[in-house]
């Protein structure tokens, strides 16, 4: 059976070429460039498009639309990436735009795709990175009980200073700490009453 991607007030669906205008402005945001990526430059259009197609062929794995179920309208994106399947883990990434923040539709994406991924994909883990500048997401990881596995030291340079960077994984064991998230909200989705959190299979 498939795993809806979607609670009571969001959806995440595949990207499609409409989205690109509202991704390429996010892309081009300082925000977004400040707290969500390594790049520094803003693009134009026709090169992000190539940007895109690059990541992809590199090591972009899956990247969905987070979606309110009310009006369809695009809150932000998450994807996932660098998929290693000799070590069983991959990355993921998220941005929510600024005017959704504190909502908690990120938790419910992110809580979403951890869920999806244990379960079609044979992995132990799943990791994600932030800024130590960024303290709305280290404090919803913390809150929702991630395992802080690293700190990086001095590993992020912006805007002419040195920043750590922190590295947060959740295991499959972590799947019962996880689906409460969900249920902050009314009329949560659950994770499948039949994925078994050890193998990922039913």
């Amino acid at each position: 059976m498939a795993l809806d991607l979607e609670t009571s007030r969001i959806l995440l669906r595949p990207i499609e070429e409409s989205d690109y205008l509202v991704l390429h402005k996010w892309r081009n945001e300082f925000r977004f460039l400040s707290l969500f990526s390594s790049r520094r430059e803003v693009i134009s259009f026709d090169n992000f498009e190539k940007e895109l197609k690059r990541e992809f062929e590199r090591n972009r794995h899956l990247q969905f639309m987070i979606e309110r179920k009310d009006d369809k309208g695009s809150v932000g994106t998450i994807y996932s990436f660098s998929f290693n399947q000799t070590d069983s883990y991959i990355f993921i990434n998220i941005y929510i735009d600024e005017h959704y923040e504190r909502i908690g539709y990120g938790a419910e994406a992110v809580t979403l795709l951890v869920c999806y991924l244990f379960k079609f994909l044979p992995i132990h883990k799943i990791y994600f990175e932030a800024f130590e500048y960024n303290g709305l997401s280290l404090a919803t990881l913390r809150n929702a009980g991630f395992y802080e596995e690293g700190r990086f030291k001095e590993h992020r340079f912006f805007d002419g200073k040195r920043y750590d960077v922190f590295r947060f994984a959740a295991y499959r064991s972590s799947l019962e700490k996880l689906v409460p998230l969900l249920e902050r909200f009314q009329n949560r989705k659950r994770c499948p009453a039949g994925l078994d959190t050890e193998t990922g299979v039913e």
